[in-house]
């Protein structure tokens, strides 16, 4: 599949998600949004190409619509809702690499884009701030007001996903609170804009740079963690990496190539690099892989990125067993097991989670956890946010 076309199949830019319909072409017919006021959002009508990203609340049905490109225009969708596929012409079988040729260069894009101050209040978070780390891509980074004078800070780095900005993944998952609490400086980075202005972390030759572009994302990240230890003091014993989706694929890279500075990360509905011989880690980092059972994109049995076979993704069975052995835990004794389940998943009745981790070596951890009937952009709780941070912050190199 081509880049282009790749991009140009993509039916909805929700919270981090890797989001695609196995269809090629998109016919809007004569009523589709029948009984919507004129001028109005609605269903297939037009919206404009910088709203793309943006949702609404239509006055009309409440129906939440979000304005995602289909067919390379901007239009107004049901969000989440799929897209209608019908019969196309037939055409010539496209490659299944990357396109050649002369590559468009992406879309300029607004410095307010890679903000997620707006969106996060810390006025109640006494002495905290923001600082701004320039560059192509600004970063946003929060200093709470609970750092420990002269005591070197832990720092945490978490990553959105394809298609995702920096404010949908605080509004997946407000890391700022607990931050705040722990005393954790927190870097909300974004990735880069691919042709079609869609952000996304070159992670694995399966996600997330379709337009193979070669940007060298764990380089970028690693430099950026230098930068704010020149800023603010950083332990670098307690670096830690999170990302959901294509930024939990990131957050496994940077952990294979930089493992004897990292402690530990957290992949949320992310994936790895099938061939677990691209991983270059030597050195043990912690693990915590998270999945939900009904995840819709990325399965928890391993599986092809848009259901492309030539962007394969491992189990995590697999990705979790290549990590217990970098990381010296045992693979031939059973999984352990945590006692009963742990309700993180407001929206699914009762406690869903569930938690297993290998037999490793003191001060190393690889955990499981499984939110039954969980999707891809789940909704998550503040005892979520807390446990994740407990895992986090019990291990240093």
């Amino acid at each position: 599949m081509k880049a282009s076309s790749r991009a140009s199949i993509l039916v909805a830019l929700t919270v981090g998600s890797l989001l695609s319909l196995s269809i090629t072409s998109i016919s809007y017919a004569t009523g589709l949004d029948d009984g919507y006021p004129p001028g109005a959002a609605a269903p297939g009508r037009t919206c404009a190409p910088s709203d793309v990203g943006q949702k609404t609340t239509s006055s009309f049905t409440g129906k939440v619509l979000a304005c995602i490109l289909i067919q390379d225009t901007a239009r107004w969708w049901i969000d989440g809702d799929p897209l209608p596929p019908i019969e196309t012409p037939a055409a010539s079988a496209p490659s299944s690499g990357p396109s050649s040729g002369s590559k468009s260069a992406p879309p300029p894009v607004a410095a307010s884009n890679f903000t997620w101050s707006k969106d996060v209040n810390i006025s109640k978070l006494k002495a905290s701030k923001f600082l701004t780390i320039a560059g192509a891509r600004p970063v946003q980074v929060f200093i709470p007001g609970t750092l420990k004078s002269k005591v070197p800070a832990p720092l945490l780095v978490a990553l959105h996903g394809f298609t995702a900005s920096t404010s949908d993944l605080m509004t997946l998952m407000n890391l700022t609170p607990e931050a705040y609490k722990r005393g954790v400086v927190l870097a909300v980075p974004s990735g880069t804009r691919n042709v079609d202005g869609l952000s996304f972390w070159n992670a694995t030759g399966s996600c997330c740079d379709f337009n193979a572009s070669g940007v060298d994302d764990s380089a970028y990240l690693m430099d950026l963690v230098k930068q704010i230890g020149t800023k603010v003091s950083i332990d670098p014993k307690r670096i830690y990496f999170l990302g959901h989706s294509n930024g939990g694929f990131m957050s496994y890279t940077v952990a294979c190539n930089n493992s004897a500075q990292i402690a530990a990360i957290v992949n949320l509905e992310g994936s790895t690099f099938a061939d677990p011989t691209q991983c270059k880690a030597d050195h043990p980092v912690s693990v915590l892989q998270i999945n939900g059972t009904a995840d819709e994109l990325i399965n928890i049995n391993g599986g092809n990125v848009f259901g492309d076979p030539t962007h394969p993704y491992p189990s995590v069975k697999d990705e979790t067993r290549n990590w217990a052995g970098i990381n010296g835990c045992s693979t031939s004794t059973p999984l352990i097991k945590a006692k009963g389940t742990f309700d993180y998943e407001p929206s699914l009745a009762g406690a869903e989670t569930s938690k297993e981790s290998y037999k490793c070596p003191k001060g190393i951890a690889i955990e499981m956890w499984t939110i039954s009937g969980g999707v891809h952009v789940p909704k998550l709780n503040s005892a979520f946010i807390s446990a994740v941070f407990d895992f986090l912050l019990s291990h240093k190199k």
